[in-house]
């Protein structure tokens, strides 16, 4: 996409990309050592067969702090048949900030209803990984581990953002 192009798209509010008809790429596995609301750390290829909602945020930001409502109602609506939603913690700022402390997330977990697995990438190998570049970012994974959407920005249950996301969700996940 062109520079202004994504400029507009961010500063509008309405950056999403079809990363399927880009590159269809697999998805990369991950190896986050520290998960909260899990009895251990998960791996990727465990999660095959399912959708896999990531979301990538950390609990200082407004944006990412704002789209949580309508995370809790996508894994409300879509749980029950295979989806499977994970945060990727992944802090802004420097250690000293407190953003990299697992006491921090976990309050802020707690603060915001949220009962699904998170996963501190403080070190950012993750958020490389996939290429992320800007909070917050949903990321869709299929049943076969191939990235097919990417959602950047904030959205609410009820918008038109939500809506799209729902429908792929549910168009993945009747794969």
């Amino acid at each position: 996409m062109p520079r202004l192009a994504l400029l507009l798209s961010l500063l509008c509010g309405l950056q999403a990309t079809d990363l399927a008809a880009q590159s269809d790429r697999a998805a990369p596995a991950w190896s986050n050592a520290s998960w909260l609301n899990a009895a251990g750390p998960l791996r990727l290829d465990r999660l095959r067969g399912h959708v896999v909602l990531i979301n990538f945020w950390v609990y200082s930001c407004y944006n990412c702090t704002n789209t949580i409502p309508a995370l809790l109602e996508l894994e409300r609506r879509h749980a029950a048949s295979g989806l499977v939603t994970l945060g990727m913690h992944t802090p802004e700022f420097p250690p000293y900030s407190g953003e990299h402390d697992a006491a921090n997330v976990a309050r802020a977990l707690k603060r915001y209803g949220i009962a699904y697995p998170v996963a501190q990438d403080n070190d950012r190998r993750t958020w490389d990984r996939y290429g992320i570049r800007y909070w917050p970012t949903v990321v869709l994974i299929d049943k076969r581990g191939r990235i097919r959407h990417e959602e950047i920005g904030e959205f609410h249950p009820g918008d038109v953002r939500f809506a799209d996301v729902d429908r792929r969700i549910r168009d993945l996940l009747a794969e």
